[in-house]
């Protein structure tokens, strides 16, 4: 999203006003009973509902998606004491915790717009009213027909387990459209490509400036003479 000619994107951690933002993104959790707890007794719960009814849009990835709902229930207790925790009430899900972990390579759509991305998170989610975000066609090379987030019925609360939603230019058009900014140049080679890039490059660099093979050798006493 940085790569977005004409838009800035601020990490924020203190409670503050919201209103000067087009949108808001609430990331994934490792927690998401505990953090849903800590949005409240930061004062966090109160900025982000007071945001959302002042026609705001919010977009939850995950753990962040799982608070968005009504509740969030962990009936064995995977993330602390059994039990049940209010979510911010943002869109019509719930949510119930359970094992085994999700993790897949997955592909997707959004309004006939393909991306691939991966889901991993614990439990499952039950669209309550809205709509599905996400048609599921593939996960782990399997053929799939499947549907997943949700978008409430005004489109201002947007919720995913994706991570991958802005990996493809195309994609990042659409969701920039849904939170009212549409216009916006976006970037052909941003996304998944630009990343793999870099990613290249750092491996040519570590290549050229480190002794690969002795580290090899390291790491398996076997071949050390």
């Amino acid at each position: 999203l940085r790569g977005v000619a004409g838009m800035a994107v601020h990490f924020v951690e203190t409670p503050q006003d919201l209103s000067p933002f087009a949108a808001v993104i609430l990331p994934g959790s490792k927690n998401t009973r505990f953090d849903l707890e800590w949005l409240k007794t930061t004062g966090w719960q109160s900025r982000i509902t007071g945001y959302s009814a002042g026609s705001g849009h919010i977009t939850g990835i995950c753990g962040g998606y799982q608070m968005m709902g009504s509740r969030v229930h962990d009936p064995d207790g995977l993330e602390g004491a059994p039990g049940t925790t209010e979510g911010l009430g943002l869109l019509p899900v719930e949510t119930v915790l359970r094992a085994p972990k999700t993790t897949t390579l997955s592909r997707f759509s959004w309004d006939g717009i393909q991306g691939a991305g991966y889901e991993i998170h614990m439990g499952h989610t039950r669209l309550q009213g809205g709509n599905p975000l996400l048609a599921v066609t593939e996960r782990n090379g399997s053929p799939v027909d499947d549907a997943d987030g949700c978008i409430s019925e005004n489109g201002q609360a947007v919720g995913t387990y994706m991570h991958g939603l802005f990996d493809t230019p195309d994609l990042i058009t659409r969701w920039l459209a849904t939170v009212g900014l549409s216009g916006l140049d976006v970037p052909a080679d941003g996304g998944l490509d630009a990343k793999m890039k870099q990613y290249a490059l750092l491996a040519d660099h570590v290549r050229q400036h480190v002794d690969v093979e002795r580290i090899g050798e390291l790491v398996n006493p076997g071949k050390i003479q």
